[in-house]
């Protein structure tokens, strides 16, 4: 219901607005509210390109490579196969068979996580039993049997 009523009101809005401009035109002359269009006109398309500007600055990415921050793996227990995967830009193809049967895993040793660098990938203090397979940027066709 609330939709129905501000498209109304957008509509309503509109309707008075071109009626006000009707109403310039009429009371200044065509000239004069010429005149006053392009100038407006210049001012609005100086704003436009200033805010495309500023959104394409704030749409790119925050950090080294790819779209998007690192991706992590910590502090964890994996009783099979690990496979972290960014940035594929064609096909992939990681196993082509089944994965392994998941053996007993430790828990994670204590001590001091170290950051994922920025924009990479980082796997620490985790205990993985199968195969751990981090693949970053692949731009072609990639094959990783395990």
């Amino acid at each position: 219901m609330a939709g129905r009523i501000l498209k109304w009101l957008g509509g309503v809005v509109a309707l008075a607005s071109v009626c006000a401009l009707a109403a310039y035109f009429a009371a200044v002359g065509l000239d004069k509210a010429d005149k006053t269009a392009s100038v407006l006109g210049a001012f609005i398309a100086l704003a436009s390109l200033a805010m495309s500007a500023y959104g394409a600055f704030l749409d790119r990415p925050r950090s080294g490579g790819g779209t998007g921050g690192g991706q992590s793996v910590t502090d964890s227990t994996v009783g099979g196969r690990l496979t972290v995967v960014r940035n594929v830009q064609g096909s992939l193809r990681i196993g082509g068979g089944s994965a392994p049967p998941p053996g007993p895993a430790p828990a994670p040793p204590p001590g001091p996580a170290s950051p994922p660098p920025p924009g990479g990938q980082s796997v620490s203090r985790s205990q993985i039993s199968g195969d751990a397979t981090l693949v970053d940027g692949v731009g072609g066709d990639a094959q990783v049997d395990t």
